[in-house]
């Protein structure tokens, strides 16, 4: 405690002892008016309603959207197929390749896949497996 400072310096500053002070002096106010603070916390309580209403009727719902029922694709398996049916669809992607390559222009994809077709024969896949193996 210091002896020399003035009033307004003790004043200006709050310890721990006068948030004490303030705390008992708040709760015996409490207890001696709590029967008459209940119009007040309803005012209040009222208020908060309002206000929670308010910011409720605020939110925007989301719409519900429907998603329609896919059927699922049915891939078929290569190991039913013959070497013909193989074949013929090597061969049907090659010239579906080549035809887009024509359409997009592209001369040099035109040439290697012109390349690629004398290799695309069964009996020369087959000599080359048998020098491999």
């Amino acid at each position: 405690m210091n002896f020399t400072e003035s009033f307004q310096e003790f004043s200006s500053r709050t310890t721990p002892t006068d948030l004490a002070l303030y705390a008992g002096v708040g709760l015996i106010v409490w207890v001696l008016f709590k029967d008459k603070l209940s119009p007040v916390t309803n005012l209040f309580n009222t208020v908060v309603s309002q206000i929670k209403k308010l910011i409720s009727a605020n939110t925007v719902a989301l719409p519900v959207v429907s998603v329609p029922k896919v059927d699922p694709v049915v891939v078929p398996k290569t190991d039913n197929l013959n070497k013909d049916d193989v074949f013929f669809k090597l061969v049907v992607s090659w010239k579906q390749t080549r035809d887009l390559a024509e359409k997009s222009g592209c001369s040099e994809a035109v040439k290697v896949a012109d390349q690629m077709f004398p290799f695309l024969s069964p009996n020369v896949c087959s000599k080359k497996e048998d020098r491999v193996v």
